[in-house]
């Protein structure tokens, strides 16, 4: 039976075709563009994020309430955030360019139907991820729009300082808007790809882990093989278990400190969206339209957790298939290649953002519960400015 030939790369292609959109992904030197590109990388970036950027951020600082602190901050750092993390994909994005030729050796190494179906899930569950985090953009961008078409009074989709008067006359506030409008739409793009593209390395990784799994258990149990060719498997999958540990360095080293500002960025927005939420003065749909903010965040944050969550797991099921090989019928070379695989998957397939903080569930938990304490200290601060006057 042919085994069909899998390309689990694929599932990358719409994020690196937004990173050259976006200035951070040069094409080829030899077209028009690629010899244009730095400045064109250089025009988008100013015209779109630092003016974004500066807009959010000078409006934060001129913020005279705790409400509108609140209602500045939620804005103006996860932007920030954005744009550090383009940096970072900016820095890095050779070593990630890089890691395609270790996925693609990996999907050579494929070798049975079930290990094609595993990755070709992999890339599918990729796929799904993008399709639905797209369409939960589109529905925050939406809520804006709707936000500003039924607002009783010249206003912008999120709070910004704009260097002109633009909310006395319909000639000067159209125009603001629409421009305005349109640098969040890209934005939106923006963030969309750079929420998604982590997961999508994530999965690919963790379906190559699991097809590792799968060939490791069924080795030795297939009585016809000789015993030097059941070790030369054995050494095969140990280079496998090689690569797959490359990929996770590398992963390691992209997202680390990106991850750790994710963690505490969403952590201040959930609590400064919620603080808004509950002690401002807002209707009905200026409330939606923070609230869909709020929930973007917290699925951003979740959506990394949950990936490199099942990057872990996939690791243990490494380990339980080593222990499940039949090692016992084998030669004393074959059990001690066996016991360096086994030593090597012992240790956890964990992610750390930062130095310490390991990306998990747990820390999405801990994460909320430390917005929860900035909300009770807001409150507190809040109590006692009433007290006061």
């Amino acid at each position: 039976m042919e085994i069909q030939k899998v390309d689990s790369t694929r599932a990358l292609v719409s994020h690196w075709r937004i990173f050259r959109l976006t200035g951070l992904h040069p094409p080829s030197k030899e077209t028009l563009w690629g010899r244009h590109y730095r400045a064109y990388s250089i025009v988008w970036n100013v015209a779109f994020h630092f003016c974004m950027w500066l807009s959010f951020s000078v409006n934060f600082l001129l913020s005279k309430s705790l409400e509108t602190f609140c209602e500045s901050l939620c804005v103006a750092l996860p932007h920030t955030l954005y744009m550090l993390k383009s940096f970072n994909v900016y820095l890095h994005r050779d070593e990630m360019l890089s890691s395609h030729r270790l996925l693609r050796h990996l999907d050579r190494r494929s070798c049975s139907p079930e290990e094609t179906r595993i990755i070709d899930e992999g890339v599918a569950k990729a796929a799904f991820v993008f399709r639905v985090l797209k369409h939960c953009v589109m529905g925050v961008m939406f809520v804006g729009i709707l936000y500003i078409v039924m607002a009783s009074e010249p206003t912008l989709m999120y709070p910004s300082w704009i260097p002109w008067n633009w909310e006395d006359s319909t000639a000067a506030y159209l125009p603001t808007v629409t421009l305005h409008t349109f640098a969040l739409m890209e934005t939106a793009m923006v963030v969309l790809n750079l929420t998604t593209y982590p997961g999508t390395y994530l999965i690919l990784v963790s379906a190559h882990t699991k097809a590792l799994a799968w060939r490791v258990a069924k080795l030795g149990h297939d009585q016809q093989l000789p015993a030097d060719r059941v070790q030369e498997l054995l050494i095969g999958y140990i280079q496998d278990h090689q690569v797959i540990l490359k990929l996770v360095r590398s992963l390691q080293k992209s997202l680390s400190m990106t991850c750790s500002l994710q963690f505490l960025s969403t952590a201040c927005g959930q609590c400064t969206i919620c603080y808004f939420l509950l002690f401002g003065q807002v209707g009905v749909m200026r409330f939606t339209n923070m609230l869909s903010l709020l929930v973007a965040f917290t699925t951003e944050t979740l959506l990394l957790c949950s990936m490199a969550e099942l990057l872990c797991q996939e690791g243990e099921t490494l380990l339980a298939a080593v222990y499940s090989c039949n090692w016992v019928d084998q030669s004393v070379q074959f059990r001690r290649l066996h016991l360096q695989m086994l030593q090597r998957c012992q240790k956890p397939l964990v992610l750390v953002a930062g130095v310490i903080m390991p990306i998990s569930m747990k820390t999405f938990l801990m994460m909320i519960k430390g917005a929860y304490t900035m909300l009770t200290l807001l409150n507190e601060m809040r109590k006692t400015t009433l007290e006061s006057h």
